[in-house]
């Protein structure tokens, strides 16, 4: 199977304080996101750390060690393979206790999540993806589905769409002109058009419900998060399955609440600011 290599980021101009290995030593770690989401792999070999992140053997292995020596990686002398380790975890709770919008967001999301019983997650943009900071799961939820982190394309996803939906002209031309437009299920719009014409209805309503386009049997719904311009930062996100959920029931009792939840940590993240 061909795998993207590490993408190496773009600079419009020199920049004598950008420091390259830094960036090496990311394309390592960035290497065992792409392994597992495009090849399933939990752990890699020194060869797959090299083809994923686009440095030749000798420098993989300069940083993989060096990573590992800081508590960022792990190897199992067994199998000679690494894994990433648990001083990873130390970027996401510093992330996430430096953020005021997850201080407001997490109670809101909290009681939300009490109304119907249902996962919701707070969700932001990253280029051309979203990513889920905060989820609240529902006890049934698979195991990826609970997890803080994943990153989905915006295209397809409702958070995403309904981001896009308070965005510019501009800045919806450019994620759909980059974003790589694949399936995810066999329902998913891939179609340029038909994603803006989506897009386009999300602006209108103010949310949007997306049926199976990133998991079958998943009706998604969002609204955004917005700042005082309009401009959507986030999005707060319901998802429900079928068939215990119909649309009807959707419209009934998520939508209102996703709306009311979305708005509500509008308001306070203005206000408290």
């Amino acid at each position: 199977m061909a795998v993207a290599r590490h993408e190496t980021i773009a600079h419009a101009g020199p920049n004598t304080l950008f420091v390259g290995s830094v960036e090496k030593g990311f394309a390592v770690l960035h290497a065992f996101r792409t392994g597992q989401r495009e090849l399933g792999l939990r752990d890699l070999s020194l060869s797959q750390i090299s083809e994923l992140s686009g440095l030749d053997k000798s420098a993989s292995q300069r940083f993989t060690n060096t990573l590992v020596q800081l508590g960022y990686l792990e190897k199992d002398e067994r199998t000679r393979r690494y894994r990433p380790a648990l001083g990873l975890i130390d970027f996401y709770y510093t992330y996430l206790v430096s953020s005021r919008l997850a201080e407001i967001a997490m109670p809101r999301l909290i009681e939300a999540s009490k109304t119907h019983g249902t996962t919701v997650n707070l969700c932001e943009p990253d280029g051309t993806d979203i990513i889920y900071t905060i989820r609240v799961p529902h006890q049934k939820a698979f195991f990826r589905a609970t997890i803080p982190g994943r990153r989905m394309p915006a295209f397809c996803t409702a958070p995403g769409l309904v981001i896009l939906a308070n965005r510019n002209k501009q800045e919806v031309e450019t994620i759909i002109e980059n974003s790589k437009l694949v399936q995810m299920t066999e329902w998913t719009v891939i179609e340029p058009k038909a994603i803006r014409k989506r897009i386009e209805q999300a602006r209108r309503d103010g949310y949007i419900i997306s049926s199976q386009q990133s998991m079958a049997h998943e009706i998604s719904t969002a609204a955004p998060v917005v700042d005082s311009d309009g401009r959507a930062f986030a999005a707060v996100q319901i998802p429900v399955y079928m068939p215990e959920w119909t649309t009807d029931m959707i419209e009934e009792k998520i939508v209102p609440l996703v709306i009311e939840t979305a708005r509500a940590i509008s308001g306070s993240y203005f206000s408290e600011s």
